[in-house]
This record gives structure tokens, C-alpha cells and sequence, in this order.
């Protein structure tokens, strides 16, 4: 395995959290919409306004009376031959695409060198050169199960038959990327929308069971998703109890994979939702599909939105993508790296 040098960012994070946006004791959707917006925001604050390329908003309809709006990221010195649709994380619930700008842009354009000084660490990290396409799916609880995903599918058929309008080529290869609720997203569309050439899971919710030994291990508050925010955010996003065993919801029960992209899994070490990424790359390894897997050490569910924290862990990670992206023509079946931070909370 490979394991990467890092500084420590995790204790950093929850030392922020706990001294300027402590867990609410009573869970609304506004006010955890609210401090959803305001973390990100903070947190990321010296990086807003850092991409250069051209960032335009566009409007999806998706039918008579839906339009879903998407925000395109084109970096200078583009490469036509990627484009990606990502879907944010959030439970569903929360987050949108400004949450999720700066890590986006990232990934698109942004050079992680003037970052990385500050911690005098040696690494340098590019991004992908990519076009990169952020989608406002709509919400729960307004718009439960399977709601948000079709808006999701729909934009993504839409894009994948337009390509060529969104700065692409007919050459162009279309994947779909997400973290956590997005990386359910991202993984279930590409079993609805066929012929995409790639998916990016970071670390993605993969069954609303939720009986694997990581939802049992990680449940302090200090590593985000407590049982209480998990339920909280299952109750927001399905209509009922019958909705977890819907294989479009819980990707996990899915018995065919025909079809289905090579897979980049990004995994948080200290996740109640890490051992979906090992138990849904299992099941792609067996069916024959292409993925690589990487475990970011000692870092906790939602580091992958917050580089303004997580500099070099976000870096690490954007050079992953970029390497994942890179290897597509590559036929090797499946990898395993690990990125191992200095120190544990």
C-alpha cells in the first residue's frame, strides 16, 4: 500500500467546530441548512474567489414544471476529453452547490502550491483540467425519495445527449462524482443512466441499513455523523421504511451491475459510512468492474468540503481524482492506496 504524509487537519477541524458552530441541540432544517452554509463558508473563506476559469449558471428542465439549476466550471487550459457531473453531499437534507464550490473548483482548476507552503510540506498536487458540472438537486424532506435522485438522473441523461453544450466533444467522456449523500447519488445513477465512462465516490452512503461495524464504532460526536444525525437525515430523505430496501436508494442490495463505470472510492478513515465503500467495491470487484480505492487516514466524514481546514487531505484526494481520471484507458481491475495523516482525534 502507499501511504502519503500529512499534517494534522482533523484535530484542527474539531477544535473549529466545537469553539464556533457546536452540534444544535434541536435538529430543524433551517437551522441546520443555515450552519451548513455558515461552516462551509467560514471555513473555506481565504479560498472563495481563488478559481480562474469561467463559471456560468444554467437552468435544466427536467419537465413542464421543473428546472433544475447547475453552475459549469470550465478551467483555462481546459481538457475536453472529461467532463464531470457532481452531486453534493448533505444527508439529502442540507448543503448545496456554494457549500461545495471551493472543492469543486478544485478539482477542476485550482493548484493546491500556495496552500501546501504553510505547512511546509514538500507535495504538490494538480487538478484535473476537467470541466466540471455542480447540480442543485432538489432537496428533502420537501421532495423525499426518489425525488432527488431522479432530478439527478434526469439532469445527467440530459448532459451525457448534450455534451457538445456544455463545452464538451463528442469524444468527450462523461462520469458522475459525489460525496456522501452524493456519492449514493452518483453510484445509483449510473444504474439508471447508461453509457457514462466513469463515477467518483467519496465516501458515499451506500445502505440505509446502516448495520455495518463502522456505524457501530464511530458514534462520538467529534466525528460528525452521530447515530441521532444519521437517522435524522434517513427520516428526511425516504418516504418510509420500505424505501431502504429499494436497491435505487440502497445501491448495496443492487443484484446486477451490467454496465456500471470503473470506480474511484474515496474512503474517511474515521467514518460510520466507511465500510459502505468497502462493501460496494467488493461487489464491483466481483462483477468484473475497474476500481481503485483510497483511504484517507485519520481524517473523519466531511474533510472532503472543507480544504480550507483540510488542505493537504483535500489536495491528496484532488490528486487521486486527477490520477483515477488519468488511468481510465488503464485495464488494471482494482487498487488500494492509503493517505495516512500525522496524528488521530
Amino acid at each position: 500500500m502507499q501511504i502519503l504524509a500529512n499534517c494534522d487537519e482533523a484535530r484542527n477541524y474539531a477544535l473549529f467546530i466545537a469553539q464556533n458552530f457546536p452540534a444544535p441541540k434541536n435538529f430543524t432544517v433551517q437551522a441546520m441548512r443555515e450552519r451548513s452554509e455558515n461552516v462551509h463558508s467560514k471555513i473555506n473563506e481565504k479560498l472563495i474567489g481563488t478559481f480562474k476559469g469561467i463559471e456560468e449558471e444554467r437552468q435544466i428542465k427536467i419537465d413542464d414544471n421543473t428546472e433544475i439549476p447547475i453552475t459549469i466550471y470550465t478551467p483555462t487550459d481546459v481538457n475536453k476529453d472529461k467532463m464531470v457531473v457532481f452531486f453534493h453531499g448533505g444527508g439529502w437534507s442540507i448543503a448545496s452547490r456554494k457549500t461545495h464550490q471551493t472543492i469543486v473548483n478544485m478539482l477542476a482548476e485550482y493548484t493546491f502550491a500556495s496552500l501546501i507552503i504553510s505547512f511546509r510540506c514538500t507535495d504538490m498536487f494538480s487538478a484535473t483540467k476537467s470541466i466540471w458540472i455542480s447540480v442543485e438537486y432538489r432537496l428533502s424532506p420537501e421532495n423525499k425519495f426518489p425525488i432527488w435522485l431522479d432530478d439527478a438522473c434526469e439532469v445527467t441523461r440530459h448532459i451525457l445527449a448534450n455534451k457538445t453544450a456544455y463545452g464538451g466533444n463528442e469524444n468527450t467522456k462523461v462520469g458522475v462524482a459525489g460525496d456522501s449523500a452524493g456519492g449514493l447519488i452518483a453510484a445509483s445513477v449510473c444504474h439508471t443512466v447508461k453509457k457514462l465512462d466513469f463515477q467518483v465516490l467519496v465516501y458515499g452512503a451506500f445502505d440505509f441499513a446502516a448495520n455495518t461495524d463502522s456505524y457501530k464504532e464511530f458514534t462520538n460526536p467529534e466525528h460528525v455523523l452521530t447515530p441521532t444525525v444519521l437517522d435524522w437525515f434517513t427520516s428526511n430523505a425516504l418516504r418510509d421504511v420500505n424505501d431502504k430496501k429499494n436497491p435505487r436508494a440502497s445501491v448495496l442490495l443492487y443484484d446486477s451491475f451490467d454496465d456500471i463505470p470503473p470506480c474511484l472510492f474515496i474512503v474517511a478513515e474515521l467514518d460510520p459510512l466507511r465500510d459502505d465503500s468497502y462493501a460496494y467495491q467488493k461487489k464491483l470487484e466481483q462483477a468484473g468492474i475497474k476500481t481503485k480505492l483510497v483511504l484517507v487516514k485519520n481524517v473523519i466524514h466531511s474533510f472532503f468540503s472543507l480544504p480550507g481546514i483540510y488542505e493537504q487531505a483535500c489536495g491528496q484526494t484532488v490528486q487521486a481524482v486527477k490520477d483515477f481520471m488519468d488511468s481510465l484507458t488503464d485495464t488494471k481491475q482494482s487498487t488500494i492506496v492509503m493517505i495516512a495523516p500525522s496524528s488521530k482525534l
